[in-house]
């Protein structure tokens, strides 16, 4: 992941980013609901969990509040974002959370996590090699057939631009904001196929992936470490 991402999620978004990402991405709740159902029926009631692109926290701490004997570790690169999110840990009083800001490679070594997520962030790196570098990170980090879960804008076409821009537009998002989000859609995301997924996924050390979600063309799959 380059620094680039730190910078797009600087003081002026972080503060207004829950309230945004909910009516630009169809499902956006329900992804969280079944992600957590996923980590609850593979993980036992003692684990540590990777969060990876972390941000505002909110993620992390719903995590940790529904399974208080986890050990969540949340690690971005917005030194704004992690403001938002060590304050709402301060405030709930989880003990089992922590923040690190920077990147998975940053991290101090320890023992693997049981399971990562990564929701919504890897479309924001740009590249097959920087892509297949992310997902390897992530894999350095997990116990072997441990899963992550993986959540990304992928591959699409105007159909699903216009569909995505109705969901938008019928929760509230002005007109100018319609364009703006389908300007970045289509500039700032680097969306992948399918196949190209199963094949950098097998490079960076995980097994072929395994849909659980899909809201238009964001598409969640879960990833068993080999």
């Amino acid at each position: 992941m380059t620094s680039t991402l730190g910078n797009r999620f600087a003081a002026s978004n972080a503060l207004g980013y829950d309230a945004r990402i909910v009516n630009l991405v169809p499902g956006y709740v329900e992804l969280h609901e079944i992600s957590a159902a996923v980590l609850a029926a593979r993980l036992p009631e003692r684990a540590r969990v990777l969060v990876v692109g972390a941000g505002t926290g909110t993620e992390t701490l719903a995590l940790a509040q529904a399974n208080p004997g986890w050990e969540l570790v949340g690690v971005d690169p917005s030194p704004d974002m992690l403001a938002v999110a060590r304050r709402r840990a301060a405030t709930a009083g989880l003990s089992g959370v922590r923040f690190h800001e920077g990147y998975v490679d940053d991290l101090p070594s320890g023992e693997p996590f049981d399971a990562a997520v990564s929701l919504l962030v890897m479309h924001f790196v740009a590249g097959h090699d920087a892509k297949r570098d992310y997902l390897a990170a992530i894999a350095g980090r997990l116990r072997p057939g441990a899963s992550l879960l993986l959540c990304d804008l992928m591959e699409h076409d105007e159909d699903d631009l216009d569909v995505i821009a109705e969901y938008a537009a019928a929760r509230g998002v002005a007109p100018e904001g319609l364009a703006a989000m389908r300007e970045r859609l289509q500039t700032d995301f680097h969306p992948l196929a399918e196949p190209e997924l199963q094949t950098l996924g097998a490079a960076a050390g995980f097994a072929a992936p395994r849909p659980f979600f899909r809201g238009v063309s964001f598409v969640a799959n879960e990833l068993r470490r080999s």
